[in-house]
């Protein structure tokens, strides 16, 4: 079983021990994964990283119904955005992890590619909430492969 980062919490372990798992099993499926993500980027959501972090900003303050506020700032070569709004929670994750697949139903955010257009751009990225974390790694992802 795969060990998690200490930062991350929501039982990410088990999900990434579940994609693993599908794609030893499936390479057809590792092979759509990587054509879904490669489709993402070319589609243009690369050129659209603050715009769709700051629409994920929105909705998150306006589900816990709060006045939104965004951050931005850069420290070295590192982008940081702070927002307002509903804390992550394991649903919140589960949709981080299944690209296209937003719990959102109608409107702006339903399409699911907010935080997977920072991915297109950034080779990890970690979300930071009061309720725990979750980071994302593409050296991690590509040693599931093995």
């Amino acid at each position: 079983m795969s060990r998690p980062h200490p930062a991350e919490s929501f039982g990410t372990a088990a999900l990434r021990d579940g994609l693993g798992s599908a794609w030893r099993s499936s390479p057809t499926r590792l092979r759509e994964d990587a054509a879904t993500e490669a489709a993402l980027v070319r589609a243009g959501y690369r050129d659209r990283v603050l715009t769709e972090l700051a629409q994920n900003a929105a909705d998150a303050a306006s589900r816990a119904a709060v006045a939104g506020t965004l951050r931005v700032w850069c420290e070295g070569t590192e982008l940081h955005v702070a927002n307002t709004g509903e804390p992550l929670d394991e649903a919140g994750v589960q949709a981080l992890t299944a690209l296209r697949a937003s719990s959102k139903a109608g409107g702006v955010g339903r399409f699911g590619v907010g935080f997977t257009a920072v991915l297109s751009v950034a080779d990890e990225g970690e979300i930071r909430s009061r309720t725990g974390s979750v980071r994302f790694s593409a050296a991690d992802t590509r040693s599931l492969r093995a």
